[in-house]
């Protein structure tokens, strides 16, 4: 039915030109995010320095970020469409839409067994795979976290808690408008994100509680070593064997592995940037009523599929070491091409 000039029924939308903008930034990061995260399973797969158990699980982040930069193209095909509906079959967009909170939920939950384990490796003071860390119970958590996130994605819709489709005003494939519990399921999904984060800060606030304490316990150990006399020659002789047993066989904060402690730091700068792309960005969703702001708070949560690898090559060395061991590998035969 047309509407006449005088009683509009046609739904708004946000101007073209801004659809344009935030086509344009999607489409780098579909190439960055894929290249990038690719780059990230490639090195872990083909470095064994990188074949650990916790890295199974940052494969499993770059394959949810991978599969939501795989999703862009089609979220800019809406964006790009002036005609008020999506250009393909609109199943394509209510997949699309799925897969984007598929592959956020995934990420989240991922962030959340990173923290666990990184908790568990630390306080328990594990040396290689024993216990909870080995691949196959990892592997499972990895197949409990995928289940977990399609049926977050699948359940809301099916029992008529929104609809995937195409939202006009935005011109993004998410829940549409027409559904009047839309504003639930958006809810809904953004306790499900705020809560694995809280968790996910939960365990690196133990595994910080769990550092200061043995922090303290050393600090304490040598004081006391050195008020009972450290002038005698047998108490330097104690204080030269345990110096020697800090650096060989470590009690108390040494028990604490640097290098599990430096993975956790660069796990935990994941984290705090997820936290900021998507905690920030998801006011807008949550506030009722379409804004601009919204449109671009999108840009913001998907920026967080691109940055992941960017910080393994700064602040990882054996990822970085792998990244360029990879690089320079394929740029090498298409110099000998070229000569």
């Amino acid at each position: 039915m047309e509407a006449s000039p005088q009683s509009p029924v046609e739904a708004p939308t946000i101007a073209f030109h801004h659809r344009v903008i935030v086509a344009s930034v999607l489409a780098v990061f579909t190439i960055i995010g894929l290249f990038g995260n690719t780059l990230v399973i490639v090195a872990v797969i083909t470095t064994k320095k990188l074949r650990t158990v916790t890295n199974i699980l940052v494969v499993n982040l770059a394959f949810a970020d991978n599969l939501a930069c795989s999703s862009l193209p089609f979220q800019i095909a809406g964006l790009l469409s002036q005609t008020g509906r999506y250009p393909i079959p609109e199943i394509v967009c209510a997949i699309v839409g799925g897969v984007g909170f598929t592959s956020v939920c995934c990420s989240a939950s991922t962030l959340v067994a990173i923290g666990f384990v990184r908790w568990y490796v630390i306080t328990r003071s594990i040396r290689g795979q024993q216990g909870l860390n080995t691949p196959k119970n990892i592997a499972k958590v990895v197949l409990i976290i995928w289940m977990e996130s399609v049926a977050l994605m699948i359940i809301p819709p099916v029992l008529g808690v929104g609809t995937l489709g195409y939202y006009k005003y935005y011109g993004l494939c998410t829940l549409t408008d027409t559904n009047p519990l839309a504003y639930v399921n958006v809810v809904f999904q953004s306790a499900v994100i705020i809560t694995a984060l809280v968790l996910t800060f939960t365990f690196y606030g133990l595994i910080l509680r769990h550092i200061l304490q043995h922090n303290k316990q050393f600090r304490d150990k040598f004081a006391d070593d050195k008020a009972t006399g450290s002038s005698s020659a047998e108490a330097q002789k104690k204080n030269a064997s345990s110096s020697t047993s800090q650096d060989s066989s470590p009690p108390m904060i040494k028990a604490i592995n640097q290098k599990e402690i430096e993975i956790t730091k660069n796990v935990f700068i994941v984290v705090c940037l997820f936290m900021i792309c998507y905690v920030g960005s998801s006011v807008n969703f949550v506030i009722p009523g379409a804004s601009l702001s919204t449109l671009y708070g999108y840009v913001i949560t998907m920026s967080n599929s691109v940055v992941n690898p960017i910080i393994y090559g700064l602040k990882h060395p054996n990822f970085r070491e792998a990244f360029k061991r990879i690089l320079c590998r394929r740029r090498r035969p298409l110099e000998r091409v070229s000569n």
